[in-house]
């Protein structure tokens, strides 16, 4: 097997502004290495993702994220990246843990074919003596969400990211009615190695639905109020969400490989 494979790092999910969005690695393999490898790799480019891409049968590409110290099975900003480097501006299609992803060119951009899933209202709003402004609490498959009022409440929330890190899952969403957009949130995720993540787009996956029912809406606009920022276009479709965001290629170049 080659020492080397293409790389790069992209920013998914930009604004307007420099230096938004979230950057993610991306590799492009001809083999799969084994796993420890990969996550060496991407404890090495120490992004919040890594996405791998490597080719199957036929013309089939399969992905797989990893953050610094764990895989995951879905990630939105990385599969962003990963379409980007590979394709630019036509139609790719990955098989992945979470089924077949479909990304489309659009003007602006991208947009991500993913599952929609509807997070689970709990009862007795278990968060609210993690986070007291909370108004109710949902579960996703991997997932915490917790509603607040307002847009200030989002911003202006302090995580304990050691209370978070005990939480039973992938990370914790916070969210609420948007100013300048139908909705805004964070995302947090200390026990994926990952305190806050600049760009989420597996959050949308179940924040879209949630917000479509809320609003009664089919198309959303929505901000991620991370450190760089981050912003969304997304529809609901049968069970499925379109995730739209533009991407920005900040580097390419060949890295080793163990």
């Amino acid at each position: 097997m080659s020492k080397s494979a293409p790389f790069a790092l992209v920013e998914a999910f930009c604004t307007t502004k420099p230096s938004s969005g979230n950057p993610a690695g991306v590799v492009l393999l001809k083999e799969w290495l084994p796993d420890t490898s990969l996550q060496s790799i991407a404890a090495t480019i120490n992004q919040a993702e890594t996405a791998f891409v490597c080719p199957e049968s036929g013309e089939t590409q399969r992905i797989r994220w990893f953050t610094p110290t764990t895989e995951v099975r879905l990630c939105g900003h990385a599969t962003l990246a990963a379409a980007t480097f590979l394709n630019p501006n036509q139609p790719t299609t990955f098989q992945s843990l979470s089924g077949p992803l479909n990304i489309h060119p659009t003007p602006d951009g991208f947009a991500l074919d993913f599952p929609a899933f509807m997070p689970q209202l709990l009862p007795e709003n278990p968060l609210k003596n993690l986070i007291p402004n909370c108004q109710a609490t949902y579960r996703d498959r991997d997932d915490w969400i917790a509603l607040l009022s307002s847009e200030k409440e989002v911003i202006e929330h302090a995580p304990d990211m050691s209370a978070i890190a005990q939480l039973e899952g992938r990370g914790l969403s916070i969210t609420a009615p948007g100013a300048n957009s139908d909705f805004v949130y964070r995302f947090f995720a200390p026990q994926a190695g990952v305190p806050e993540d600049h760009a989420t787009g597996s959050a949308q996956t179940y924040l879209t639905p949630l917000w479509s029912e809320k609003l009664q809406l089919d198309q959303l606009k929505s901000q991620q109020l991370s450190p760089r920022g981050a912003e969304f276009q997304t529809q609901t479709h049968s069970d499925r969400v379109l995730i739209g965001g533009k991407s920005n290629i900040l580097v390419t170049g060949q890295i080793h490989l163990p």
